[in-house]
């Protein structure tokens, strides 16, 4: 499985864990688990931190009262989640991250994927296209005859053992490589491309992509690239440069020219201005209490504004919940991360209310492939 966590102030954090999450209270090992920082206010390029202990016992922490949780509790462990926080303690069990950080963090959206493997047989491994690729790099050699018949067969199998180990070298590049495209899917993307969602007042975030990836659906129109931009020139808050933010602070009615120019000098983007609270104000040389004021409050303006930019459905949060979750999942398998998703599993209870809405967003024969 993967972990991904967004947070209240930005961070996007996760794990990796080779084997499946469990209520046994109790702590297993497991062989290719990592962590890594994706993006943050004070990150600037993804990282990763493997386990300190390749034969760690306590790689990950099974337990019904927490979320996924990595590394062993008694030391304090390396990502926590409990309830609606995170804590995180990088440097513990695994490696830590550049900043060593040590922090607890509001949970604003976590998600956790479930990954298939394409394959499982060792025969369809050894004639799938990668391998044909890497045993054509390496070639095949000649063998030796020209020496007497134990110096060729030691010159022979040390030859054998040379092309093994560079055959080795090159499924772990490639298994590298195969991994950062793994861990770049889920970081790259237009932040653009999120869509926040208010359904019947619960509030729901993702790509724009993910709700079209059902084509001819009327999400798939309702969220088309270029009927949204219709009417939204605008862009978000989070989103403004520091020219924009200058344009913004020229038009706060009593604010100082000095306050404007630090402003100016610090680069403030939009998405800081949103962090900025009296604290920040103060560390950038903003003292005086009525301008602080002042400010303080139109950011907090800004920040509700920014809240504010989201779209109204009008459905239930459970049914549209378990479409969100479905179309998740066919944009992974599109993406070769995850199996063809079978059809949602829904409560007896919600089944016909259910039914009711995919067939208003996927009418005709498309609903077919959500009900089964």
């Amino acid at each position: 499985t993967i972990t991904i966590v967004e947070t209240s102030c930005g961070y996007i954090i996760g794990g990796y864990s080779n084997t499946p999450w469990k209520s046994t209270g109790k702590y297993r090992a497991a062989t290719k688990t990592f962590l890594f920082v994706l993006s943050g206010p004070d990150i600037s390029s993804p990282c990763k931190m493997k386990k300190k202990n390749a034969n760690d016992a306590t790689a990950v922490f099974d337990n019904s009262g927490y979320g996924p949780t990595f590394g062993e509790k008694g030391m304090g462990c390396d990502f926590l989640t409990n309830g609606s926080f995170i804590h995180v303690r990088f440097g513990r069990s695994y490696e830590s991250d550049p900043s060593g950080r040590r922090i607890s963090l509001a949970i604003k959206e976590m998600e956790v994927f479930r990954v298939t493997e394409t394959s499982s047989s060792t025969s369809a491994t050894i004639a799938s296209p990668k391998n044909q690729r890497i045993q054509t790099q390496i070639g095949l050699p000649r063998p030796v005859t020209r020496f007497s018949e134990d110096i060729n067969k030691a010159i022979n199998a040390k030859q054998q053992s040379l092309l093994t180990a560079e055959s080795e070298i090159l499924h772990l590049e490639d298994s590298f490589k195969d991994e950062c495209n793994f861990v770049t899917t889920f970081a790259s993307g237009d932040a653009k491309d999120v869509v926040t969602l208010n359904v019947s007042g619960t509030t729901m975030v993702t790509k724009r992509s993910t709700l079209q990836v059902v084509k001819d659906s009327v999400l798939a129109h309702q969220f088309d690239d270029t009927k949204w931009k219709q009417g939204c020139d605008t862009p978000r808050v989070k989103e403004w440069s520091p020219d924009e933010v200058n344009v913004w602070i020229h038009k706060i009615p009593g604010i100082p020219n000095d306050v404007v120019d630090i402003f100016k000098e610090n680069e403030i983007t939009g998405y800081e201005l949103l962090a900025l609270k009296r604290e920040g104000l103060a560390m950038i040389g903003i003292t005086r209490p009525g301008t602080v004021c002042v400010l303080v409050d139109e950011i907090k303006k800004l920040e509700k504004e920014s809240l504010d930019f989201v779209t109204l459905i009008e459905h239930s949060p459970y049914c549209f919940g378990r479409i969100l979750d479905h179309l998740r999942l066919k944009q992974l398998h599109s993406q070769g991360l995850a199996e063809e998703p079978a059809s949602p599993t829904v409560c007896e209870s919600q089944m016909s209310r259910f039914e009711k809405v995919v067939k208003y967003y996927f009418p005709g024969d498309i609903a077919k492939s959500i009900l089964g």
